[in-house]
């Protein structure tokens, strides 16, 4: 059972009686119009669940309870479930199975379970596996190393595992000693002086534990494909060697030279020398080929032009060219590293991921292979992160003007000490000695810190304080430059916004879409008001392809070049559900800039997705009508 219906039956079971939709809407989050199709939904697929009347709804305390009963005991209750679950019984089966079989393990009916398969034959597809039936029986036909492929993806997503917790695996593969393959991965790596972080360690783990399952259980033979031809001489063959036969002799199994250079490129892409010191600018094409840095320097380039981010630490360089050199060879092979926090990722850091987006794009127009998956985007946020941030924080310091009598060295011990605890926080602009010096002294400043009362009238935020700076002094500067950044960043994020919103461009609707006819629609619109180009849906729908821009329960679409002739944010509103991929949706925005705005862009994209991340607010955006009441919306929201 998915989570929203989990949600209503449990607050259904709780009342004990009749619920009104006003009420469910409220604890969920959700538009009433929301919650009637959710109930609908429930009770055509669990039939007399919830009845209705003039009173609300109520739930069938029996029914509800054995239901949430089966959902603790993970029994699949979802076609996207279902078909998961179908797909890794196959995939691990040597056999063929009986579609009777998995009817009665999944408990659902004959007709229910054809929907499924023609899920689970979509998915196959993917991997270039065929779902193939022979009267009642059923089985998977394909080459080795994609149904491993498609296992490893469907354990990792629909098992929703992380390296915080190897337990999940070993859940799943029950006759497999888990820590045994990690003990033995960690030592041979650390013996031979490489590193491996706790992301690509579990990827390497579970490849491992699929690899031996397989060898565990007849099945075809892993077919060979010159992966050795893509890398070049190197150590780490006799790494995959050791790892191969101390694998073999626990598991008492023997892998294919495929195999072995399976692993072999799955450990190169994966790993790193702790002597990484060793490389720079002038030996880093050694490492990674010409082809490569002249690519990473096309990406940056690309994040200077789009989002006027400058990369220029040698250090960042080294690391990353090595990211990305091991990045184009799990592409080619789609040996695909997963991402734990990819969902995370997008919604705490939106731009940072779409400043990631953009660049994996430098990488999908470069050859003719498949787009970047999400998870490797990911991976690019984590390492150009740091440096948007970084650039981000030192827009936000609070510039200080320090008053403190002339008195030896007073003042630049005072401003020493500040430093050290605000470093991160504030710029000291000036200091001065008396309130004469100091009246002259406060264009731009935002506070004053001064060692003396001051007695005339000061249109700027001060604070008295000890020539010493004590820690009560210390802990009422944190809490007024926290109040100070905090104001800033509303004022700012309600004038930008405002900058942008146009009467005309705030609808309202009630009419199913798909996400193709939403977005056909409005930008249709704003071509028609001459506020983009011509070619604006075609680089909304190329942006779109690259990573969904669906945020949790919203949407902002957007292109990568900020190239149009006005800027403008669409915000649509619809009553009906419009479908977006595999989410429902009921607001989108969509975002207009020009060349000139780009920088606008970068300033509220993170504030407006974060902002949309609760869902009260979002319910609030549903009833909204006019501009001004969409700002009112999102501002009181965040103080």
């Amino acid at each position: 059972m998915e989570q929203k219906y989990t949600q209503i039956a449990r607050l259904l079971l709780d009342q004990n009686g009749w619920v009104t939709a006003a009420s469910l809407s409220d604890h969920m989050g959700v538009s009433v119009r929301t919650v009637k199709n959710y109930i609908s939904e429930l009770n055509s697929t669990y039939a007399s669940l919830i009845e209705s009347s003039s009173s609300g709804y109520r739930i069938d305390t029996e029914k509800a309870t054995k239901l949430l009963n089966d959902t603790s005991q993970h029994i699949p209750q979802t076609n996207k479930e279902r078909s998961s679950y179908v797909a890794i019984r196959l995939l691990r089966s040597p056999e063929t199975l009986s579609l009777y079989d998995l009817c009665d393990e999944l408990y659902i009916s004959m007709s229910t379970l054809r929907t499924v398969m023609k899920r689970t034959r979509r998915m196959l597809e993917q991997y270039n596996l065929i779902l193939s039936t022979s009267g009642d029986n059923v089985e998977i036909r394909g080459e080795e190393r994609n149904r491993r492929r498609m296992l490893s993806s469907i354990i990792f997503d629909e098992s929703q595992l992380s390296f915080f917790n190897m337990d999940a695996l070993q859940d799943s593969f029950e006759e497999i000693d888990i820590d045994y393959i990690i003990e033995t991965v960690n030592l041979i790596l650390f013996a031979h002086k490489y590193f491996i972080n706790d992301f690509a360690l579990f990827n390497v783990v579970l490849h491992i534990t699929i690899a031996v399952d397989r060898h565990l259980k007849p099945h075809t033979v892993f077919n060979y494909s010159d992966i050795r031809s893509l890398l070049p001489d190197n150590p780490i063959y006799d790494l995959a060697q050791e790892l191969c036969d101390e694998l073999e002799n626990y598991f008492d199994i023997r892998f294919h030279q495929a195999e072995l250079e399976d692993f072999a490129f799955l450990l190169y892409t994966s790993i790193s020398s702790l002597m990484i010191d060793d490389i720079n600018e002038s030996n880093l094409a050694k490492y990674v080929g010409d082809e490569c840095i002249s690519l990473v320097d096309s990406m940056f380039t690309k994040l200077q032009d789009d989002y006027g981010v400058s990369l220029e630490s040698e250090e960042f360089r080294v690391r990353f060219a090595l990211h990305i050199r091991g990045l184009l060879l799990r592409r080619k092979t789609k040996h695909y590293n997963h991402n734990p926090l990819t969902d995370s990722i997008k919604t705490s850091c939106p731009l940072i991921y779409d400043a990631a987006v953009s660049l994996s794009s430098v990488i999908d127009s470069n050859d003719t292979y498949p787009p970047i998956i999400d998870d490797e985007i990911a991976y690019i946020t984590f390492h150009i992160g740091n440096y948007l941030e970084e650039q981000q924080a030192a827009k936000s310091h609070i510039r200080i003007v320090l008053n403190c009598p002339t008195y030896y060295d007073m003042s630049t011990t005072l401003k020493q000490k500040l430093m050290e605890r605000f470093h991160n926080d504030i710029i000291i602009a000036n200091i001065t000695s008396n309130e004469p010096q100091l009246s002259e002294s406060l264009d731009d400043a935002d506070l004053i810190l001064s060692t003396i009362p001051l007695q005339g009238a000061i249109h700027v935020p001060s604070i008295t304080i000890n020539p010493f700076l004590t820690s009560t002094d210390a802990g009422i500067i944190e809490r007024t430059i926290a109040q100070l950044k905090e104001t800033r960043k509303i004022n700012t994020f309600y004038q930008e916004l405002h900058k942008l919103l146009v009467p005309q461009f705030v609808e309202h609707i009630n009419r199913p879409l798909s996400r193709e006819e939403v977005i056909h629609y409005m930008c249709n619109k704003l071509f028609e008001n001459g506020y983009c180009l011509e070619d604006f849906e075609k680089r909304i729908l190329e942006r779109e392809a690259l990573s969904s821009t669906v945020i949790q329960n919203f949407a902002i679409p957007h292109t990568v070049k900020m190239q149009e002739i006005n800027s403008c944010m669409y915000i649509l509103i619809n009553d009906a559900a419009m479908e977006w991929g595999e989410t429902s949706i009921q607001l989108v925005i969509m975002l207009c800039f020009s060349p000139a705005d780009r920088q606008l862009f970068n300033t509220i994209f993170d504030p407006l997705a974060i902002t949309l991340l609760n869902r009260s607010t979002v319910k609030e955006l549903l009833a909204i009508r006019t501009p001004e009441e969409f700002l009112n919306v999102l501002v009181n929201s965040r103080k």
